[in-house]
């Protein structure tokens, strides 16, 4: 089983005064959707966020700045689970040591904390996971 999980940023653009929407096809641009992380089958990063934030639907969550900090501390400091129970599916193992390299840990946490940086420098700034399959 895949795991695609995405960490995205919605930015509104406001039209008020002197500030005009861009138009693309003849239609005002409301909003900009960012990519700001990507990672495939990293069941642990996963797992931390479902047991730790409450989703708007099963696997759609609204992070807030502090929210990503945490995340990121816990990726840091070692705090996600290692998905033992999947003993019967040992591709699963394998992608959760990959992610446990240090050089995948850095990665993660630096996307984490370059989104809460991101969120925090403006107006009208949301983040999005979603985890796919």
């Amino acid at each position: 089983m895949g795991l695609d999980m995405y960490l995205t940023g919605d930015k509104y653009t406001p039209s008020f005064g002197d500030n005009k929407r861009e138009v693309v096809d003849g239609y005002e641009v409301e909003g900009l959707r960012l990519k700001l992380a990507y990672w495939r089958k990293h069941w642990a990063l996963h797992n931390y966020i479902e047991d730790h934030y409450d989703s708007n639907d099963d696997h759609r969550f609204h992070l807030e700045s502090d929210d990503l900090r945490d995340i990121a501390n816990a990726v840091e400091g070692g705090k996600l689970v290692d998905p033992n129970d999947l003993e019967d599916m040992p591709s699963y193992r394998s992608v959760y040591a990959y992610h446990r390299e240090p050089e995948q840990v850095r990665e993660t946490v630096n996307a984490l904390r370059k989104a809460a940086d991101w969120v925090d420098g403006g107006d009208w700034r949301s983040v999005e996971y979603v985890g796919s399959w």
